[in-house]
This record gives C-alpha cells, structure tokens and sequence, in this order.
C-alpha cells in the first residue's frame, strides 16, 4: 500500500508500506522529521493532539477502507494523510 502526506509549511512526501501499522509509524517519523528543529514541548503538543487522533483513524478507517480496495483521506490540524491500497 501507499502513503502520501502533506504537512502545512513542511512539505510532503510519499511511501510504500507493508502493513497499516507501518504506513502508521512512517506518517509518524515524518511529522517527527518535519519538526525536528521545534522544541520538545510543541513536538509532543502536535504528536498528542495532532498524529495521534490522525494514527488512530488510519488504523481504523483507513486499513477498513484499503482492506476493500479503497483510498481513504484524513486530516487533522496542518497535516492530511491519504492511504491508497496501491
């Protein structure tokens, strides 16, 4: 499966994933990677409110909806994530 991201004022980027879970973890390493010169504080800010909602709903939406051949979209806060089963 693919994932593509966007995150506002940091650019965006794509990748092949194995598993859900995985598309998961890259969507988290580049949210990480995007904000790497932020303090600590607003780095765990955007990773609590902002990745983890957005993680559980490509969990759960998005693996039901690539399960069935589908893409799935989600946004939160500055970043949209887009999940596609090719």
């Amino acid at each position: 499966m693919r994932i593509s991201w966007v995150i506002e004022d940091h650019g965006g980027g794509d990748a092949e994933a194995r598993t859900v879970d995985h598309a998961a973890e890259i969507l988290a390493a580049a949210v990480r990677t995007a904000y790497e010169d932020e303090d600590t504080t607003t780095l765990a800010h955007l990773m609590v409110n902002v990745v983890a909602p957005l993680r559980m709903e490509l969990v759960t939406d998005g693996r039901f909806e690539v399960e069935r051949g589908r893409t799935w979209e989600g946004r939160n806060g500055g970043i949209l994530v887009a999940l596609s089963p090719n």
